[in-house]
């Protein structure tokens, strides 16, 4: 999300980023309507907070999280409407716990922002099909061409079940199915042309040329040919998606997969406890909740069969994840409750009760266990950046009085094989430039997009408002992420690193791609340190997890008094190690310090 979407929007409020080769003209396959959006709320919060980037970052995070919350709210408020309260507030606990939700709803991504216009689609999906209105199809298919459209054309899968659901349901006259169809063809055709043209024109704002970037990434993914598509940046297994599901839903992913298997038990043992006002018997009730726990699965199917796989590609079906995890609870529920009257066991409502909410506080302190762990062991990176900018610079500046123009002087700031840990140019200071160096990745790097300058009245050099960037053709970009090695800078030009110093032996340690510099103290000072972790060298458990040292020997010494063969698996017996390294900036040292160490 840096370089493709931080970066571009830096551009726009700047005059300065990095541009990837998506973002090329010969391309287009990035929209700049969707980056427009975010530049003029960033333009809002630089005002505000006196052009403090770091803080415009955060703010822009904190409106990614307030929108997140309102497609939540309105989410819940249709699944109470129309699946029932319990189920409702299921889904909103659900969502509140789940370490998934919380990684997702404030990434600058468009898997992101198809995320929520999903939630909104299915604030309509989820009411009853209706055979003399079209309004909860025509809603649907704008919030999910909406999604699609502007941001992520694959988000469209979310609303097939929908699609076909208006079709085959209640519609027990010829003429009454020709209107269904009707209504879907009006509906793909006015939301299309209400998104598209608006986008197109945007586009064709900054590219200056008609181009239909929806269609571009559909190509380029989809028929991109030999040596092109999502392929060549890697392949996963056909579980990835399996494991990370679980990652960040824990047991609440495994009820999201039984969700339909566990309605299809309930029909048989316990019939009645699905019913709708809406329909004309039982079995109609379960088609219709059938359809709305479809597009989980569809998700689920349609991205497991794709070699290349990304966490970020399952955000669209982290609320259905929820939704179908509340449901599941219910079930689970009816079937205790079923369970409860054959043994002629009078159980009160208030103990049934306590044991469902006692699954959603189990799965929530998992999470929690999960975001911490994704905090303490890999905050290190961003606690650097903001250091670098509001001490280090502003210091060194200060105590050298140093004349920093970005243009004609700037500071050079290097990265090698930390480059995708860069957290974008709002964590870096006017006056600073981001630098390359070669690395072992033989990958395309980006590079910085063309600026346009001029000379004010003081005779200083400054950024034009004209982004002619984004329309100019610039060497050296290619779709077959082929390393361009004009992307590189001479580490002797650097006048700080940021490097990542980790505790295990590689074949080729210190080789001429990736030096050790922290260790290199003739020529390097250490800044700043923290600790990052060794995850390769790391317990797999409690790596994922986070819990107090204390709590994982006790639970250790639990397991070990287990009369199971797990214990002696090495995953047991390392449990609770974990590995760290070091995530260092080093400053250039000034040729006295140099002297005063050869002395």
């Amino acid at each position: 999300q840096v370089f493709n979407y931080w970066e571009p929007t830096h551009y726009l409020q700047y005059g300065y980023g990095m541009q990837t080769w998506e973002y090329s003209p010969i391309y287009a396959i990035r929209s700049w309507a969707y980056i427009r959006l975010h530049a003029i709320v960033g333009n809002v919060f630089s005002s505000l907070f006196n052009h403090d980037k770091i803080k415009v970052f955060y703010a822009i995070r904190v409106i990614f999280a307030v929108i997140c919350s309102i497609c939540e709210m309105l989410f819940y408020l249709s699944a109470v409407k129309n699946l029932g309260p319990r189920v409702g507030r299921y889904l909103i606990f659900t969502m509140l716990i789940s370490a998934g939700m919380w990684n997702a709803s404030a990434a600058y991504l468009p898997s992101t922002f198809a995320m929520y216009t999903t939630m909104i689609a299915f604030f309509y999906a989820l009411n009853p099909v209706s055979t003399t209105s079209g309004r909860r199809i025509y809603l649907t298919i704008f919030w999910v061409g909406l999604g699609s459209l502007l941001a992520w054309p694959f988000s469209a899968a979310a609303g097939i079940p929908a699609a076909i659901e208006e079709l085959v349901l209640r519609t027990a006259a010829l003429r009454n199915r020709f209107e269904r169809i009707k209504r879907l063809i009006i509906g793909f055709i006015v939301s299309t042309c209400m998104i598209l043209i608006p986008l197109v024109i945007v586009d064709y704002y900054y590219y200056k040329k008609i181009t239909v970037v929806p269609l571009n990434i559909v190509i380029y993914n989809v028929f991109g040919g030999k040596d092109r598509g999502p392929d060549i940046y890697g392949t996963e297994p056909w579980n990835f998606y399996v494991i990370n599901g679980f990652l960040n839903f824990n047991f609440l992913f495994i009820m999201a997969l039984i969700s339909i298997p566990g309605l299809i038990l309930t029909s048989v043992i316990d019939p009645g406890r699905i019913s709708s006002k809406s329909t004309a018997g039982p079995i109609y009730a379960y088609l219709y909740l059938i359809f709305r726990l479809l597009p989980f699965y569809l998700w689920l199917f349609i991205f497991i069969i794709q070699p290349h796989k990304e966490e970020r590609f399952l955000f669209v079906a982290y609320p259905l994840i929820c939704l179908n995890s509340a449901v599941a609870i219910f079930l689970i529920r009816g079937w205790f409750d079923r369970l409860m009257s054959f043994r002629q066991m009078h159980i009160t409502v208030s103990k049934i009760s306590i044991k469902s909410t006692a699954i959603i506080i189990f799965c929530g302190a998992i999470s929690l266990a999960r975001v911490s762990a994704l905090y303490v062991h890999y905050s290190a990176p961003m606690t650097i950046f903001k250091h670098f900018y509001y001490e280090e610079i502003p210091s060194q500046i200060a105590a050298r009085q140093l004349q920093v123009d970005l243009i004609n002087n700037p500071i050079n700031l290097c990265i090698g094989k930390e480059w995708y840990r860069f957290p974008s140019h709002y964590f870096l200071p006017d006056g600073v430039r981001l630098r390359f160096l070669k690395s072992d990745f033989n990958g395309q790097l980006p590079k910085y997009f063309m600026e346009k300058t001029y000379i004010d009245f003081d005779n200083k050099t400054k950024f034009s408002t004209e982004r002619e960037g984004t329309w100019l053709v610039q060497e050296g970009f290619n779709d077959r992420n082929l390393e361009e090695m004009d992307r590189y800078f001479n580490v002797t030009q650097c006048d700080y690193i940021i490097d990542l110093e980790l505790n295990y032996t590689r074949s080729a340690l210190d080789n001429n791609n990736e030096q050790k510099y922290i260790t290199q103290t003739d020529q390097w000072s250490e800044v700043i340190c923290k600790p990052f972790l060794d995850a390769e060298n790391s317990n797999r458990i409690t790596r994922a997890l986070y819990l107090p040292p204390i709590v994982w020997q006790k639970l250790k010494r639990f397991i070990s008094y287990l009369p199971l063969r797990l214990t002696d698996s090495e995953t047991i017996k390392t449990l609770g190690n974990l590995k760290w390294g070091d995530y260092c900036l080093l400053r250039r040292k000034d040729e006295t310090e140099m002297i005063s160490i050869k002395v």
